[in-house]
């Protein structure tokens, strides 16, 4: 019985001083793991709207905007950028989308993603200069339909949020 206590023990001591181990490494590397958060989300902003400055963000929750936004941002040039959270082929694909005070998309990119084939990582490019009339123009890209259909549908849902909040 003595020899099982002892196991016990020993057991319950290294259990707990990985603990300790584990949570003092996450008390010194969170505030640097959200600093760089935070700071490649403000890269993904200048990449989606280069011209914009002084992003601050807007208060979403008192607004109906479409379910894909998530967050938004304006810019002082009158512009907005608006997070998204929208699906493809796989689930939970996050957008930034950038959109000038009149309508136009200025950058869209990918910030992370399921999907497997990685289209989703160039397909900014063609939704880029399109408006909320043309956007339903652009075309999928074979192979990819879900994903594309998906980050297009988001954009859409961009524009008509820039639209609802005054952009």
């Amino acid at each position: 019985m003595k020899k099982y206590i002892k196991s016990v023990i020993a057991l319950t001591v290294i259990c707990a001083v990985v603990s300790a181990l584990l949570a003092v490494t996450n008390f010194v590397t969170a505030p640097i793991i959200e600093e760089n958060a935070a700071s490649a989300a403000n890269d993904a902003l200048s990449i989606v709207m280069p011209e914009g400055s002084g992003f601050a963000p807007v208060d979403i929750s008192t607004t109906e905007l479409p379910a894909t936004v998530t967050e938004a941002y304006s810019a002082s040039n009158g512009g907005y950028v608006i997070k998204l959270l929208t699906s493809g082929y796989g689930a939970n694909m996050v957008l930034m989308c950038g959109v000038d005070g009149s309508g136009t998309v200025t950058g869209a990119t990918c910030l992370s993603s399921s999907e497997t084939l990685g289209y989703e990582k160039t397909y900014g490019d063609s939704v880029t200069g399109k408006t909320v009339a043309d956007i339903d123009a652009v075309e999928t890209i074979s192979g990819a339909t879900m994903t594309t259909s998906g980050y297009k549908n988001a954009v859409k849902d961009a524009l008509n949020a820039t639209i609802i909040l005054g952009g």
